[in-house]
């Protein structure tokens, strides 16, 4: 028995499967974390009665839940006192807060351990993040109000405050490969003159990434799993992808009003949504990207999205047959949808 609906999309007709209901926010891990196991057989996704708070999309809150793939069976396992879950990339675990408790979930075992703490009186500004060596890091707002990259070794349970910042930092990703190279940005909640960075741990030195001009506006960046790139949107119509180094960027695709992209794990698709914002009003699209042509093609559309946390945020599953998404409705709900990528002639 499937535990899960299936609708044809309004503009594409191609079949999609909707994993959840009713008027709570359900809506997937945010696209700059894995959101399967390794093995695909699960997704993970936050049920939340929406608060209102406008970081609470990639902080990760409310109630975790793990969605078995091809029955659409359900899953608790995290309560809402849990926060900033985010998965490996290479093993089968995910890491979570509870308060400034840094933990592990075991997704064969559904078990949550304890791993060390973060300094007190704080909070996470984005979800946690691992590196392959099993470094954990996050960005984090102090007690003292003070901004910083905090770094947790799961061996010892210690966390270490690596860098400080009078500016809003999120999206602290570790570089998957490389425990010693922290991306991040300048959190204005919009526009930024330079918003995304790179720390080196060893040097605890700062530098742009992507250095920017007057009139730029760069956004939502991710991670190769290799390592070896970072993929962005340069509003209003570009997707980028730039090397670890940041000497090196390249379009991937121009598209009006792309806003979120992922990427597949070979780095040869990707994703990305296109939504209305800053009062310019678009169709709510999720797009595929042929990495190599740039040619891209609509999977499915949306009603609109009443905030951020209702965005689309599209992301590939492990193996890149699938993309996961969330699909905000005309009646104030957000639930979580998925298209298999075998019925589709990709572009």
């Amino acid at each position: 028995m499937r535990n899960f609906t299936t609708y044809r999309d309004s503009v594409t007709g191609y079949e999609i499967r909707q994993y959840t209901q009713g008027q709570e926010r359900n809506t997937k891990l945010y696209f700059t974390t894995e959101n399967f196991t390794t093995d695909d057989r699960y997704f993970f996704f936050n049920q939340q009665i929406p608060s209102g708070l406008k970081n609470e999309v990639y902080q990760g809150t409310g109630d975790l839940y793990k969605a078995e793939v091809e029955s659409g069976e359900l899953k608790l396992v995290a309560g809402s006192e849990y926060s900033g879950f985010a998965m490996d990339r290479f093993e089968n675990y995910g890491v979570l807060t509870k308060g400034n408790v840094v933990c592990r979930y075991e997704c064969d075992s559904d078990k949550i351990i304890e791993l060390g703490a973060l300094p007190a009186g704080g909070h996470i500004t984005g979800h946690l993040t691992t590196s392959k060596s099993g470094k954990i890091v996050c960005s984090y707002k102090q007690k003292n109000c003070i901004y910083a990259l905090v770094t947790l070794d799961p061996q010892t349970g210690k966390s270490e405050v690596v860098y400080q910042s009078d500016y809003n930092l999120g999206h602290a990703q570790v570089c998957p490969t490389d425990e010693n190279t922290i991306f991040f940005i300048h959190e204005t909640g919009g526009d930024a003159l330079q918003r995304m960075w790179l720390f080196d741990v060893t040097t605890s030195t700062a530098r742009p990434y992507y250095v920017e001009s007057e009139g730029d506006w760069i956004t939502h960046e991710v991670w190769t799993a290799d390592g070896e790139n970072i993929v962005f949107m340069k509003l209003p119509s570009y997707l980028m992808m730039g090397t670890k180094d940041g000497q090196n960027f390249r379009i991937v695709t121009k598209e009006d009003q792309l806003l979120h992209p992922g990427i597949s794990r070979d780095s040869k698709w990707f994703c990305a949504d296109r939504i209305g914002y800053l009062g310019v009003e678009s169709p709510n699209l999720v797009y595929l990207v042929n990495g190599e042509t740039g040619n891209s093609l609509v999977l499915a559309n949306t009603d609109t999205p009443r905030s951020g946390a209702d965005h689309l945020h599209p992301s590939f599953n492990r193996k890149g047959d699938m993309i996961l998404f969330n699909r905000p409705f005309d009646n104030g709900s957000t639930q979580v949808c998925l298209i298999d990528l075998n019925q589709v002639e990709r572009p």
